[in-house]
């Protein structure tokens, strides 16, 4: 005999729901009525203070997000410059984003949630979601102001001196603005244009750099050097090295004999 269930859902902050796997079977009801059924890559947004009633009759695998309104108000004054305390994500139900599909299952489900060394990535994937999500989901429409340039050299040279003198220590958005005197979004981009890559793909770059350095000039354990370029552990370090270099941090050393 099938089972089917039916859910009330009641939130206190906006909410993002991304089908993985299934949802075929599940759908919300809208006056006792059915309407539009999930399926994997749909996305449901679920404003602050939402209440819904659902039904599904099968399994299913999604990722949920929340986002607090003062976070959503900040990044929208930051990122557009206008006043946010009005803003609100719109009540959305199984639509298609393929850009934040792309986002979620090519950038954000790879990374390890615990590993200070993706730190610097997840926060600025959130930047990226969060501006994505006003941009083209919110109940006010606004174009991001043009910025155009990179951070000043002498800015430039400090942050750049922070990131090697601390690789082998957790980094994020919020020291490096800090350092620059920049909100993280205006920093984020202006990073990019400097540097020609994200902060944290600039980072992980230096660090994989190190690693072979030390590779081919030390005789170190692979678990310690990990810890010494800031990845929490081997296999996580040995995962972004053959990002780099196509082969193993030991097969590269190997090479270098």
């Amino acid at each position: 005999m099938k089972m089917v269930r039916q859910i009330t859902v009641n939130l206190i902050t906006t909410h993002l729901s991304f089908y993985l796997d299934g949802g075929e079977k599940t759908h919300r009801l809208y006056n006792r009525a059915k309407l539009l059924y999930g399926a994997p890559d749909k996305l449901c947004l679920m404003p602050a203070e939402h209440q819904s009633e659902w039904r599904f009759s099968s399994r299913f695998k999604f990722l949920h997000l929340y986002f607090g309104h003062n976070h959503l108000q900040s990044t929208f004054e930051k990122a557009f410059d206008k006043e946010g305390r009005n803003i609100e994500l719109m009540d959305q139900t199984f639509v298609d984003d393929s850009y934040l599909s792309n986002i979620i299952h090519h950038t954000l489900l790879p990374l390890n949630w615990h590993d200070r060394s993706d730190a610097l990535a997840f926060t600025h994937i959130q930047q990226i979601v969060y501006v994505h999500l006003l941009k083209n989901h919110c109940n006010v429409q606004f174009n991001i102001p043009n910025i155009t340039g990179g951070l000043s050299p002498i800015v430039a040279k400090r942050i750049n001196e922070y990131i090697h003198d601390h690789l082998d220590s957790k980094i994020t958005i919020e020291q490096l603005a800090n350092i620059a005197e920049l909100s993280e979004f205006h920093f984020s981009r202006m990073f990019h244009q400097s540097f020609g890559s994200p902060p944290h793909q600039y980072v992980l770059k230096l660090r994989t750099q190190l690693a072979a350095m030390l590779l081919k000039t030390t005789q170190h354990p692979l678990a310690d050097i990990a810890i010494q370029c800031g990845f929490s552990s081997q296999p996580h370090f040995t995962l972004h090295f053959k990002t780099f270099f196509s082969i193993t941090p030991a097969k590269y050393r190997q090479l270098q004999r």
